[in-house]
């Protein structure tokens, strides 16, 4: 049994693998920057850089025939396991290796930081119109189907059913009622009723704002600049077991649908995913400056008021190129404009690791400096020993 654990440390410790797991990596990095002309950079990262298994089509464009090939996750799980089992094997902890020592957890501290950021992070974004207030942040790739208790005044009781969830036939038990999914589609097309060709679902809403229309189920948007229309026909059952109509919801309207069951008002619908602040954030002013004679954007900067009631706190601070705002453990990060610059668009982003790639690079940096030093006092003292 010891002979099995001493080869599988070798194995694990080898330089041999280090190289061919490298060269992995390089031909995954390939593979995905050829694979994000047709997918997109958001699909490609979760394809190929966040899955611990990556299918490659053999012939481009071409989804009969694919092969496997080792994904980020398992690549770089593998690599911090490699430079692990060396250094407890090999390596010895003694004063003149410490600038090595330094590299190697510099960049082990890059590849965790790396995993953890794909496990926590998050990254959102906040539209505002100057003069408008808000406390969430939207997942532009990624919607929830939204149950709004409007009984009591003043206060929305949010019940968010995700995406993972949303699928043909699924039932959702909720007070007094419940919803059953009587068809999903993650990306559609939606027409009126007039326009649309046999090919559409045959399905149509009963009560609700989109009576009229048909819905037709297409393939999923890959594109930076485009996002998927989810929509889904649901059924409203009450408690005594009435059926109380079907709606069809959808991200590509933006209304909220209204209902009751029995006194207690409701609204519904199908919206890009929420992240909920215990802050809001009010845009005051959105500046927009271009080149001289251009429409080339020279800067854009929003100002903003924090409002955070829980710690009675209301300033004033400006958000503007490479000038986030860091609050909260949130980085608001100025991205864009709509509306003939009355809209100003925030990424936001949650990353509880973010300072790790920092700490990791300043380690690199000291290790290297390190090294380089002593091999120049060794040159150094080697050439005044000479007669």
């Amino acid at each position: 049994m010891s002979a099995f654990w001493n080869n599988l440390g070798q194995l694990l410790s080898s330089l041999r693998l280090t190289v061919v797991l490298l060269g992995l990596s390089m031909v995954l990095v390939l593979i995905a920057t050829f694979a994000q002309v047709e997918w997109g950079i958001h699909e490609v990262q979760k394809l190929y850089f966040r899955s611990w298994i990556a299918w490659v089509d053999v012939i481009p464009g071409e989804k009969s025939f694919s092969l496997p090939l080792p994904g980020g996750m398992l690549l770089g799980s593998l690599l911090m396991l490699n430079l692990l089992v060396a250094h407890f094997r090999r390596f010895q902890f003694r004063w003149n290796k410490t600038g090595l020592i330094l590299i190697h957890l510099g960049v082990l501290l890059l590849l965790l930081g790396e995993l953890f950021t794909a496990l926590f992070g998050k990254e959102a974004q906040m539209r505002l119109d100057e003069g408008q207030a808000r406390n969430y942040s939207e997942f532009p790739r990624e919607i929830e189907l939204a149950l709004i208790d409007m009984s009591e005044e003043g206060v929305d009781q949010v019940t968010a059913i995700p995406l993972s969830r949303l699928k043909d036939g699924a039932e959702f038990e909720l007070d007094g009622f419940k919803l059953t999914i009587r068809r999903f589609f993650q990306n559609s097309e939606i027409l009126p009723e007039a326009s649309a060709s046999d090919d559409f679902d045959p399905m149509r809403a009963t009560q609700g704002l989109a009576t009229e229309f048909a819905v037709l189920g297409t393939p999923r948007e890959t594109a930076m600049d485009r996002r998927d229309l989810g929509s889904a026909f649901v059924e409203l059952i009450d408690s005594g077991g009435e059926s109380k109509g079907v709606w069809l919801l959808s991200n590509a309207l933006k209304a909220e649908q209204s209902f009751k069951i029995g006194d207690k008002p409701w609204k519904m619908a199908i919206r890009q995913c929420r992240l909920y602040h215990p802050f809001s954030l009010r845009l005051l002013d959105f500046t927009h400056e271009k080149y001289l004679g251009t429409e080339i954007p020279k800067n854009f900067s929003s100002r903003v008021t924090i409002l955070n009631e829980e710690k009675d706190e209301e300033r004033e601070t400006l958000i503007y190129m490479n000038h986030p705002l860091r609050y909260e453990g949130l980085t608001f990060f100025q991205s864009g404009f709509d509306n003939d610059d009355t809209t100003s668009i925030l990424q936001v982003v949650k990353n509880p690791v973010w300072t790790l790639p920092y700490i990791a690079c300043t380690l690199v940096a000291v290790g290297l400096l390190w090294v380089f030093s002593q091999h120049l006092f060794k040159a150094v003292a080697k050439r005044r020993r000479k007669p």
